[in-house]
């Protein structure tokens, strides 16, 4: 049964109880008793209301926060995406650069920043492997930790 209806049969219920409860006094008249019955239900079905909108109010906030966790997740997702491309592009032109073997060096990337990190036969080829990832498109930072390969 939907919450609506719920309520609704609810405050028709209380209407009745009290209509039957109030046909039992003898103080008031039947047109008062009546009376007393109508605003009774009209209060339940006001709090019913009440209740109604401060749930979708509820819903309302849970569904936004909702939202932005999944736009945060989503965000997250295509930076990894972003960074992944990024690493595979600089892998791609070290291996392109005959003075690099790029079997030696490892890339890594964060938020556009790319770590360089192995070894280099030489300064040349070190200098050459950074300027080679400063090239990549994306790439907002390099950070160049390749030692010299001892001879």
């Amino acid at each position: 049964m939907d919450m609506p209806f719920r309520k609704i049969a609810l405050a028709s219920l209380v209407s009745s109880a009290m209509l039957l409860a109030a046909c039992g006094s003898e103080d008031r008249t039947v047109g008062q008793k009546v009376d007393h019955a109508v605003a009774e239900s009209r209060d339940a079905a006001g709090d019913a209301k009440r209740e109604m909108a401060e749930a979708g109010e509820a819903i309302q906030r849970g569904a936004e926060r909702a939202g932005e966790a999944v736009k945060e997740t989503l965000s997250d997702a295509g930076q990894v995406v972003a960074d992944a491309a990024i690493t595979t592009a600089v892998k791609a032109e070290l291996i392109n650069d005959e003075r690099i073997d790029a079997l030696e060096i490892d890339v890594d990337t964060k938020d556009g920043e790319v770590t360089l990190s192995g070894t280099a036969p030489d300064d040349a080829a070190r200098d050459q492997a950074e300027r080679l990832a400063e090239s990549v498109e994306g790439v907002k930072e390099v950070h160049n930790k390749l030692v010299l390969a001892s001879k």
